[in-house]
């Protein structure tokens, strides 16, 4: 029996290492759908243990307990039943592919699909609201059926893949007429920005948004911004690719839950298989579902950190190297200091 501790210890280690995902993957469906849905996959587990055993037993028994061929058998009869989670993996649920995103580096997700699963508490509470809300009686006299309405889903979805085929065509009047107001503000408070900012001001900003304040101030004189509205500058951000982050099948729309009062949505994108912490807003506004682009930001934000550490570059020397690329002459040495002067 003491032979048996090599195939044990070595079996055990390598079991463990590709169970992990596995079990991962249980509990992210044991969390968004419930043990029902779960407890096949922790079932799956159990038994590509048992079987990884018969297996090395057999072997064991068979070829007169050696070892290092038992190891083996065991390691190879793990491999081979881990193969069979190949389409699990690849149909996981959102809190999965979160985690586990490096996997799907070398794994191609399919489309989320929508799980039985237990919402959390404002969601439950939005769903009771909306089946609990007044509404005519239902008539008893037959009538010739009428084609399905779109759900609020199915709009907000229609919302985002219009808007995304929008900016990547630069079609600004469609972008805008999408976007909800915490958008339009945001322009405002940037025009704003750029007209009376500090720099002590502006380094407790975003780096995106320091960035976009500093670019204003490098294209546009004083005079020209002090004349434009939020519409031409948000006209300018579509033009110049601000909320561009790719388009369909790399970017897709997922789990969208309608918020109490049925006016709000949350949802998540989906972005070449990796889902970021912080969701998709949108609001209902006369009857159009909008969606706030700022939270596309992040993902620009994100491409621009990675390329200055790439340059090994401090912030500032981005930012001036970048301009000066991008128009051919350098910032101003006071591009820090406010358009406008001080009201006395």
């Amino acid at each position: 029996m003491k032979r048996l501790v090599i195939p044990i210890i070595i079996g055990g280690l390598i079991f463990i290492v590709l169970a992990i995902p596995k079990a991962w993957l249980a509990l992210a469906y044991l969390d968004e759908a419930g043990w029902a849905y779960a407890k096949t996959f922790f079932t799956r587990t159990l038994i590509d243990f048992l079987f990884a055993w018969v297996i090395a037993l057999v072997v064991w028994i068979q070829l007169e307990r050696k070892p290092l061929v038992t190891t083996v058998a065991f390691c190879l009869s793990a491999i081979f039943v881990s193969a069979f989670w190949y389409s699990p993996i690849k149909n996981a649920p959102r809190s999965f592919r979160h985690e586990m995103a490096f996997i799907y580096e070398y794994v191609e997700a399919e489309p989320l699909r929508a799980l039985p699963r237990a919402p959390s508490k404002r969601v439950a509470q939005s769903e009771r609201d909306l089946a609990q809300a007044p509404g005519p009686a239902p008539s008893t006299v037959e009538q010739e059926p009428e084609p399905e309405p779109q759900g609020p889903e199915q709009q907000v979805e229609q919302t985002f893949y219009t808007i995304l085929r929008a900016i990547k065509k630069y079609d600004y009047d469609t972008v805008l007429t999408l976007s909800d107001q915490k958008t339009w503000d945001y322009f405002t408070d940037l025009r704003e920005l750029a007209l009376t900012a500090d720099r002590a001001v502006l380094e407790k900003l975003k780096p995106i948004n320091r960035f976009q304040v500093l670019a204003l101030r490098h294209l546009k004189g004083a005079q020209e911004l002090v004349g434009m509205n939020e519409k031409r500058l948000f006209e300018q951000a579509v033009l110049q690719g601000w909320f561009y982050v790719g388009d369909k099948p790399d970017v897709r729309i997922d789990y969208i839950d309608l918020m109490p009062g049925g006016n709000e949505a949350l949802a998540d994108i989906i972005v070449k298989s990796i889902i970021p912490d912080e969701r998709l807003e949108f609001t209902r506004d006369q009857g159009i579902w909008k969606m706030n682009l700022l939270q596309l930001l992040p993902r620009q934000e994100e491409n621009m950190l990675t390329t200055l550490h790439e340059r090994e570059q401090s912030e500032e020397e981005f930012f001036k190297n970048f301009l000066k690329q991008e128009t051919g002459r350098d910032p101003s040495p006071d591009i820090w200091d406010p358009l406008l002067p001080e009201q006395g």
